[in-house]
């Protein structure tokens, strides 16, 4: 039996991985055999393709020629060749701003260099547990503002899950119709250049690959997950998932702990 679905947009954290950050046997082969049939899988996440190399890897996502979608839809690259089909970058003239930001709610900020994340305000446990789960280095500069060469795609300020959605509201309104701001997780809020978000990313994925949004699955678990989850032809939302993710989705598989993304292979495809 076909399935009317041929494209998959899978989140990463808290959606393919475990809370141990391990994807398991039964998923990464069904994420394999799918590519097989013909249904592109894109990986569409908040970390930098560094932080999920190993995951593309895994899953073979090169191999079958396929796409992965990188700081919350900024980045989108076919993974085989490492093209840029789509990448709009944080104007640096923003760091400053978004800098003092840190300073003034006492929280944790990073940029991106390559496969390194780059603080500026303290290293801070959220941090090192991200640099731990996405594999990347962790280091600590001086003049944040100042320090970077090349632009990257956001910024991401990290801090205790009380304080981070304390302070969401008044952040949105200093930056609003300037930059995109929203919690990827409780601990992690992410800066983004205004208008990305993960649906408008695939948006553009979908011209590219000649399919319809009605053609697309999307599974999520963060506040960051939201825009795709309501743009797909079926929006899924993880059991883990925040309660805003859960009330805007289609269907709810099992947890990330409960093999949730292999529950919607089997429903769906």
């Amino acid at each position: 039996m076909s399935s009317k679905y041929r494209v998959i947009a899978l989140d990463i954290d808290g959606t393919l991985t475990t809370s141990k950050k391990t994807i398991t046997p039964e998923t990464v082969e069904a994420v394999i055999d799918l590519q097989k049939k013909g249904v592109h899988v894109v990986i569409a996440s908040g970390r930098s393709e560094y932080g999920f190399r190993h995951i593309a890897d895994e899953l073979k996502i090169g191999e079958f020629g396929n796409y992965v979608m990188s700081f919350n839809g900024g980045r989108i690259i076919k993974y085989s060749t490492k093209e840029a089909v789509y990448d709009k970058p944080l104007d640096l003239s923003f760091l400053p701003e978004i800098y003092d930001i840190a300073v003034r709610y006492g929280v944790g900020i990073l940029g991106y260099e390559r496969d390194c994340l780059v603080s500026g305000n303290g290293i801070d446990k959220y941090q090192e547990y991200d640099a731990w789960a996405c594999r990347m280095h962790l280091k600590e500069v001086y003049d944040f503002p100042n320090h970077f060469s090349k632009a990257f795609n956001k910024c991401l300020l990290t801090g205790d899950p009380e304080k981070l959605s304390a302070i969401l509201p008044d952040i949105k309104k200093q930056l609003e119709g300037r930059l995109d701001v929203c919690l990827s997780d409780p601990y992690f809020m992410e800066i983004l250049p205004y208008g990305i978000h993960k649906a408008a990313g695939l948006a553009k994925l979908l011209e590219r690959l000649g399919c319809t949004r009605k053609e697309l699955v999307c599974v999520g678990d963060g506040g960051n997950d939201i825009t795709m989850i309501e743009y797909a032809g079926l929006g899924v939302a993880m059991a883990n998932s925040t309660p805003e993710v859960l009330a805007k989705a289609d269907y709810v598989t099992s947890s990330n702990d409960e093999d949730g993304v292999l529950k919607v292979i089997r429903e769906f495809f």
